[in-house]
């Protein structure tokens, strides 16, 4: 697209901040629209509750040519993520292109270009851009289900947060504190929230499985976070090694081995927290990392687990899907998020989602129907940033012309196909479908085959047999952004 010289970004997270960076390497001047005061997307410090680390260790989670500080501990914490993001933005200089604090409203497409219009401290604001990216992340809009007399305990003085609300333990303190749900957020804080709550509760529909960090001794990374770790829970294998794997049993052997060691390990089946769904179905995205301490306060009797939901509250009392009642004085939901695209016009909307709000998207990137429109960022994935980084190339690549340009029959295709393939599967774990797990390593190698690059055969083999190690793909990487004649 000769024609494109601004690009317009919504969102400064993780994707939207590599999209800049990446979108610049091309030669494009780029305009980032960040509605909060700092970058960081779920990071910043407005959305980041207590105790909030990544799911990753830190030499699995990073931008490609942009390691994580050596002295960042294993897993990092929220606020060491944000300060590696700001220190990522001043490296490649994509600070200056973001307007923070400026919360679009609307985008209209005239002309050939995109209107962007929005609210900022100064008043009403107004861009245009010759091609839009939304990063606004899988992550946006936190949700909180409508439960029949919340309004009667808000009245009888009750607290009701999400957890991206949620900002220190001293808010519960003395407080008769229910969290609902069982991720790793609802986990995180009701562990650290047990040091401050006179009471402390979770309520949960589905206990989910919580991998160790170490199993054995050996750190989780060495099974989960590698090709491996993705071929064993993927559903279906592409690959002969893949394949393999299946062929001999070792994939149904290690996935029973985990279930058994965690379920031992925790005591899960004396405390009946035992997931009914088996490691291969909650990868789809409900798996998450263990929460030191979690399981141990349980057993002590520190957290009191429900499962059920809660049906009701009167006043101060909420009553659950059994019969059961209990005081409170605090609600936190960690109940996830909601996709929407507020600022997208309804005509385009109808086009972008099937009929039970799925959104339909070639390679979770192109949308049927929108002109001059890509998304970076809305594939859910332990392995944001090097599935980011190449969503961003691959958008880049497309607008030089250098990957398949799909009509709109494919995109419609190939967006339905994955929506009809992981229904078969598992739906939850998602917003909106927005997910490439268990599969996002075989979604970026699907990216760099678009892009007629691959990852060298020295590479795959620890890809295989340790982690995935995103500094592996910084020299696929270059190679894709030299061809512009930039890199």
């Amino acid at each position: 697209m000769e024609d494109v010289q601004t690009i317009g970004i919504i969102g400064a997270g993780v994707s939207g901040l590599v999209a800049a960076r990446t979108c610049r390497e091309y030669g494009y001047f780029v305009k980032v629209f960040e509605k909060d005061s700092e970058p960081g997307g779920v990071w910043a410090s407005s959305r980041r509750y207590p105790g909030v680390t990544t799911q990753n260790t830190k030499d699995t989670y990073y931008f490609s040519d942009f390691p994580m500080p050596g002295h960042f501990p294993a897993w990092p914490s929220g606020e060491q993520v944000q300060s590696y993001l700001m220190a990522y933005a001043k490296k490649f200089d994509v600070l200056p292109d973001i307007r923070l604090s400026h919360t679009v409203t609307q985008v209209d497409f005239r002309n050939n270009k995109w209107i962007v219009k929005g609210i900022n401290k100064r008043g009403l604001f107004e861009e245009a851009v010759d091609f839009l990216i939304v990063s606004n992340g899988t992550f946006s809009d936190p949700f909180i289900p409508e439960i029949p007399g919340l309004k009667s305990f808000v009245e009888a003085g009750g607290r009701v947060y999400h957890s991206t609300e949620f900002r220190s333990t001293e808010e519960c303190r003395d407080k008769r504190l229910i969290v609902v749900g069982f991720s790793k957020s609802a986990s995180d804080i009701v562990t650290a929230a047990e040091a401050t709550a006179r009471t402390t509760n979770i309520v949960y529909r589905e206990a989910k499985w919580k991998i160790p960090r170490f199993i054995k001794g050996i750190n989780m990374k060495y099974l989960i976070l590698n090709r491996l770790g993705e071929a064993l829970v993927k559903p279906e294998q592409h690959n002969f090694m893949e394949r393999f794997i299946h062929k001999i049993g070792l994939a149904g052997r290690m996935l029973s081995f985990m279930e058994n060691y965690t379920t031992r390990k925790h005591g899960l089946d004396q405390m009946g927290l035992r997931p009914t769904s088996r490691i291969q179905e909650q990868a789809f995205g409900e798996i998450n990392l263990e929460t030191p301490g979690f399981y141990d306060k349980i057993a002590r009797g520190k957290i009191v687990p429900w499962k059920g939901e809660i049906a009701s509250f009167d006043g101060k009392l909420a009553t659950l899907t059994s019969g059961e009642t209990i005081d409170c004085d605090m609600v936190i939901f960690a109940t996830g998020f909601r996709q929407s695209i507020p600022f997208l016009p309804d005509r385009y909307k109808e086009q972008l989602t099937d009929s039970k709000g799925n959104y339909i998207l070639y390679r979770h990137i192109l949308p049927a129907g929108i002109p001059k429109f890509a998304f970076v960022g809305y594939n859910t994935s332990i392995q944001c940033p090097i599935s980011s980084e190449f969503g961003a190339l691959w958008v880049c690549e497309y607008l030089k012309g250098r990957v398949h340009r799909p009509s709109q029959a494919e995109i419609v295709k190939a967006g339905t196909e994955f929506i009809q393939w992981r229904s078969r599967y598992r739906q939850q774990g998602s917003a909106s479908g927005l997910s490439t797990m268990p599969g996002t390593i075989h979604h970026v190698d699907t990216l760099l085959r678009d892009m007629d690059a691959a990852l060298p055969f020295f590479s795959l083999i620890p890809d295989w047999l340790l982690t995935i190690k995103p500094g592996r793909y910084k020299r696929v990487r270059k190679k894709i952004v030299a061809r512009n004649g930039q890199g």
